[in-house]
Parts: C-alpha cells; structure tokens; sequence
C-alpha cells in the first residue's frame, strides 16, 4: 500500500528501480539485523558506503552509537532468508532464519554470511536523517569476497534473479 503522500503510480515507478540486496548486522547489547537494498558506494579512496535506515529500525540505536556494522551482499540462494526477514514474524524466528542461512558471528562483533557474495564491515562515519529515513555513511574497515555467484535483486516489490523476474504487462508496450 503506497504512502498517503504519494500517488499509486510514483509508489509504482520506484518499486521498478533494480538493485542489489544486502543483509545489514550489528551487535550491541545482542544481533540486530535487516535486509536493505541498495547500498550506495560513495566513495572508493578510501572505500565508503551509504545506506537508508528506517528511523523505526532496532538496529539503528547500535549503528549511530558506534558498534561495526557488516553489509552482506546477497546471492540468489540466499531467495529464502531474504524472504523470510522481510516478512512478518518474531525475533526469534527471524534468528533461526540467520542460522539456517549460515550466519555467523564475526571478528568485529556482527554476524555476517561466509557464503554471501561479498560482506563489507563499516564503521559509522556520518548520518543525515531525511524524512522517516536516516542516511547512515560507514567507512570500510575490512572486506571478503566470495568466488563466483548470481546476485539477488531486488525488483517492482519482489526478489529475483536478472532474467528471472517478471515484466509487467505495461513495460512490454511499444
């Protein structure tokens, strides 16, 4: 259900931006964690990244106080678990979740997935709330790289994989 500010069609012309899908993590008192896409590269010298963090997020408290942050990029075998914590459901369901996917804790503290794509540990540089959003800027303070894989999009309100998500009727009109 689009926002009441906003008119179903612009609600509609946004879902149609493709992007990559990540996990975002951070331990303070315990795991917090949400999926978000995308990521922004902001800069590359040295390497640091944004995301938009709803302000309702539990995660955020952690984020902004200072704890590392991990950013894992999701592959398509990862479908299920992005599913799964984008839905409804209790924390501890959502914590099974992470362990079936593999999760696992890191060196710096957040859990992250050795099997993601790839995962990036940030440290909080900056923040710009904007709306009911607050822009977080991490520098990155390591990273891992995985060999080979198919990403996850993200896509006109679903998750898939390039060529594997359907086109709505209306773009296929000459």
């Amino acid at each position: 259900m689009p926002p009441r500010s906003l008119d179903a069609s612009l609600y509609d012309g946004f879902a149609r931006y493709g992007s990559g899908v990540t996990l975002v993590t951070v331990r303070g008192d315990d795991d917090r964690f949400f999926i978000a896409a995308p990521m922004l590269t902001v800069s590359v010298d040295p390497f640091t990244v944004a995301i938009s963090v709803g302000r309702h997020r539990d995660a955020l408290s952690a984020i902004v106080a200072g704890s590392t942050w991990a950013i894992s990029l999701l592959g398509a075998h990862h479908l299920p678990l992005a599913r799964r914590l984008s839905e409804p459901g209790t924390r501890d369901e959502r914590l099974n979740a992470l362990e079936v996917a593999g999760a696992d804790s890191s060196p710096e503290g957040p859990l992250w997935l050795p099997d993601a794509l790839a995962t990036f540990w940030c440290d909080t540089d900056s923040t710009m709330p904007v709306h009911d959003q607050l822009l977080v800027v991490g520098n990155v303070v390591r990273g891992v790289v995985t060999e080979g894989g198919t990403p996850l999009l993200r896509w006109n309100r679903d998750f898939g994989v390039l060529g594997g998500l359907p086109c709505p009727s209306s773009a296929m009109a000459s």
